[in-house]
């Protein structure tokens, strides 16, 4: 809603300046040639502001949801044959004893093991000294005259008068006087092992009766021979008897085939649709995000509780009438008429131009000693101000009045 606005003293100063103007001079409005001395008036305006007016348009929105909807499935019957139909029957025949033979055989249970020779040991003989020997160590001394060599003690010279002409030559000898006592020792690289005694096989005889040889190795025989007892067979066909001669019918049935039923979607492998079908489990659908509308398909319906409003336009405001401010003319100026013959004038006449009061164009100076001609005031000038007084206070009221757009 927006209330227009006006400058309700702007209007009474318009309304309360018509009265002024109208109670004027009669001269004036009469047009009387008697305007001598006539001060100056300046234009009176005054300033009225108007409000833009605005028209609020409302957001435009709409409502989604999220969707579910149970999905019926259909299931069908297939079948696959596990063992087909038949008729089976029950044979039998008496065997007279037949000539077997008894066969032997020789069966090792653990193979005889050979004895091993004794190995003797490998080795070697290793001196060891039991008592080191005795030895001293003596230089060599040659004489400076003859040139005779001997062998003495590091200090033979230094005893006998600084050698008496012998001197050493720089060689030197270990002497043994005693040897050493050694010892020889054994010692075994590889030792030897003892002898081992061998084992003799472990066997059993197998026999066995049988027409003829029995497969297999080391049979021998016949060893002794016998006639067998008759025997009974029994055998169970799906048709024709056995091979052989002697065959008997004994019973005869007939056997279902085995069928393998499964209710299924689609055929599984192997398997055949027999055309029943029945309703089968249900599949729960729902939507992840939110619309207006349904998805495409049947049996949808909006989730209650994820009702969302989207907004597709925000509320705004709209101007419908800009605002404005205007200068109004209240009432008109005039200039200063010629003084009147005889008139002393006391100071300017002119007066400034005054904007927004009345007040200001009554004060203006006057001639203090003799007023000009004014003339008379007419009798309908006073009820043609309050006229006009009246009509501005109903203008302002007007005003006031709110306007909803």
């Amino acid at each position: 809603m927006t209330r227009p606005r006006f400058l309700t003293g702007g209007l009474a100063t318009l309304a309360v300046a018509s009265a002024f103007t109208l109670s004027t001079p009669a001269a004036h409005a009469e047009g009387s040639a008697d305007t001598c001395g006539q001060s100056a008036v300046a234009p009176v305006y005054t300033t009225v502001v108007h409000d833009p007016i605005f028209r609020t348009v409302p957001a435009t929105t709409h409502q989604e949801w999220r969707w579910q909807r149970d999905v019926p499935s259909t299931d069908f019957e297939y079948t696959k044959v596990i063992t087909p139909a038949r008729d089976e029957t029950d044979w039998t025949r008496t065997v007279s004893g037949a000539v077997e033979y008894l066969f032997a055989r020789t069966v090792t249970d653990q193979p005889a093991v050979p004895g091993t020779p004794a190995i003797p040991e490998v080795g070697h003989f290793n001196t060891v000294v039991i008592t080191p020997a005795v030895t001293v160590l003596q230089d060599e001394y040659q004489h400076q005259v003859t040139g005779k060599l001997r062998w003495e003690s590091p200090d033979w010279g230094a005893q006998n008068g600084n050698g008496d002409g012998w001197v050493k030559t720089g060689n030197t000898r270990e002497l043994e006087i005693t040897p050493a006592v050694t010892e020889q020792v054994w010692v075994i690289d590889v030792p030897g092992t003892p002898a081992t005694p061998g084992s003799p096989a472990v066997t059993h005889v197998e026999t066995q009766w049988a027409p003829s040889l029995p497969t297999g190795d080391g049979w021998t025989g016949p060893i002794d021979t016998r006639t067998a007892d008759p025997t009974t067979e029994t055998v169970t066909t799906d048709g024709p008897p056995p091979a052989g001669a002697g065959w008997t019918v004994v019973a005869t049935r007939h056997v279902d085939a085995v069928v393998d039923t499964v209710w299924a979607s689609s055929a599984p492998d192997g398997y055949t649709a027999t055309g029943a079908e029945h309703p089968g489990a249900s599949t729960h659908e729902e939507t992840d995000v939110t619309s207006a509308a349904a998805p495409a398909g049947d049996g949808w319906s909006a989730i209650d509780a994820t009702l969302v409003t989207i907004t597709d336009t925000p509320a705004s405001q709209v101007l419908v009438t800009p605002g404005s401010v205007d200068q109004v003319l209240v009432t008109p100026g005039h200039p200063a008429t010629a003084p009147c013959p005889g008139a002393v004038v006391a100071g300017p006449q002119a007066a400034p131009a005054v904007h927004g009061s009345v007040a200001a164009s009554v004060a203006a100076p006057v001639a203090p000693a003799r007023l000009p001609n004014t003339g008379g005031v007419p009798g309908w000038m006073a009820p043609s101000g309050f006229a006009a007084a009246l009509a501005g206070a109903v203008l302002i009221r007007a005003t006031r009045r709110h306007v909803d757009r």
